[in-house]
């Protein structure tokens, strides 16, 4: 970004101060960013580079060696059709949520196959939605658990000495870590399937190319295309999906009955995000509020966990809203999910929610911060629209900003947010496709 051209954009608009960019801040900005990574490794602090590549060539050398386990998987292995299936994810709700394109072609390649998965309490509810998963089996304490869990690497080991139970023929570990697939092996998974990009890929038989920037769909696609999985069919319909249980619809239904919502356009906000880095301000968001409803006449229901209480107070300043909801912290992720169904727009940030709205089929405006790339994460739907303002420091893959303004999201504005809006509103509402009723599957907790 040329530094006179934001000298000048600040002088012919005064009242964006944010925007005014000395070029010592420029400087300062810069070297925030992080430039894409190169090499076998995704992660983009070298310290990472350099301690996986030491541990990769101890495991290699064990491996080859001392304990002598196999580096490739026998090629009868690889051409029998696997009795048992087990997915490892234990990250994110919204990483979940894209790997529901997954199980679909799972179970068409392999109908008599069981497909089970290893998911983290927060992400439960979505593989518990569908029907291809015969069995969840739930990790409590991980590494992603919030807090500091500083006995997740013993959890680790008695997850996977549980898991050996199931005997499983194919493993597939979505994220690409090495405690992901040390417990694909630890559970003494025949085909351990994932990326060897996040460290021990040693401790893998199959390992995809990782490409960086890459859309996480496609990252998905790439995995299915390693396990043989290719077919035109699942190439064209291949998107995530989620299908509120019926009791979630139906409780949401109810309550917004008694709000007196319905008969007029639904708007669901999700206030927070999974960092302070992608957070819009406050001041923002109450701007928003005031304007949709005005300009939409729409009632409005805010969203989110227990801990974006406090956001949600903030937005409202402790007072009520008319044709203003706040059920933040008091649904659950299949409710969260069925009021967004339900509505007629979702505005979020970056996080678990806006794939939410893109897997029910709902229109969505997403607010990307610059933490990381729009193109490789946002969410895979038909009506999603990326509200961004663009800053020479992204991405930063920060989870706190450093510059006291946080440019990358007060420069956002809600005008233009309310621009982007009127774009994924602008021919008309869209319902998502029609799914059928699917049994739901067995959960179990593991490693707690």
């Amino acid at each position: 970004m040329n530094t006179s051209s934001e000298a000048d954009h600040a002088r012919a608009n005064p009242e964006r101060k944010h925007d005014a960019i000395t070029p010592r801040r420029h400087r300062a900005q810069k070297r925030l960013r992080k430039r894409p990574p190169t090499g076998r490794y995704r992660y983009v602090r070298w310290r990472w580079h350099t301690l996986f590549a030491i541990v990769d060539f101890l495991g290699e050398l064990l491996r080859a060696v001392l304990l002598k386990f196999p580096a490739g998987r026998n090629r009868q292995d690889a051409a029998r059709a696997p009795r048992s299936i087990l997915l490892v994810q234990l990250d994110h709700l919204g990483d979940a949520v894209m790997t529901t394109a997954m199980l679909p072609a799972l179970r068409q390649q392999w109908p008599a196959a069981r497909i089970e998965v290893l998911a983290a309490p927060w992400n439960r509810e979505v593989f518990e939605a569908c029907g291809e998963v015969d069995q969840i089996h739930v990790s409590r304490v991980n590494r992603f658990a919030p807090g500091w869990r500083p006995l997740w690497p013993l959890a680790l080991l008695r997850c996977g000495l549980r898991l050996r139970r199931g005997r499983f023929d194919l493993g597939i570990d979505v994220r690409g870590e090495m405690p992901l697939a040390a417990i694909l092996w630890i559970a003494g998974v025949r085909r351990r399937v994932g990326w060897d990009c996040g460290g021990g890929g040693f401790l893998l038989t199959d390992c995809a190319t990782y490409v960086a920037g890459r859309p996480e769909m496609e990252s998905r696609l790439a995995l299915m295309k390693l396990i043989g999985i290719d077919s035109p069919e699942w190439l064209r319909a291949r998107a995530p999906w989620f299908a509120p249980p019926a009791g979630a619809r139906s409780r949401v239904r109810d309550q917004l009955l008694r709000s007196n919502a319905c008969g007029v356009p639904i708007f669901v906000f999700h206030i927070g995000a999974g960092t302070a880095a992608k957070r819009w301000p406050a001041s923002h968001w109450q701007e928003l509020l005031g304007r949709a409803i005005v300009q939409y006449g729409a009632s409005v229901v805010l969203v989110g966990g227990k801990g974006e209480r406090p956001i949600a107070d903030e937005v409202l300043g402790g007072k009520p809203w008319p044709g203003v909801q706040n059920w933040t912290g008091r649904v659950s992720v299949a409710e969260m999910a069925a009021v967004i169904q339900q509505a007629d727009l979702f505005v979020g940030a970056d996080s678990g929610p806006a794939h939410l709205a893109a897997a029910v089929g709902t229109p969505a405006v997403v607010l990307f911060s610059g933490t990381n790339r729009p193109r490789q994460w946002r969410p895979w739907g038909k009506r999603v629209a990326v509200a961004r303002h663009a800053v020479v420091c992204s991405p930063c893959h920060l989870t706190k900003c450093p510059l006291a303004d946080h440019p990358c999201m007060t420069g956002m504005t809600p005008e233009a947010v309310m621009r982007r809006i009127g774009v994924v509103l602008g021919d008309g509402g869209l319902t998502s496709e029609p799914r059928n009723e699917r049994a739901a599957p067995a959960v179990q907790e593991v490693g707690v």
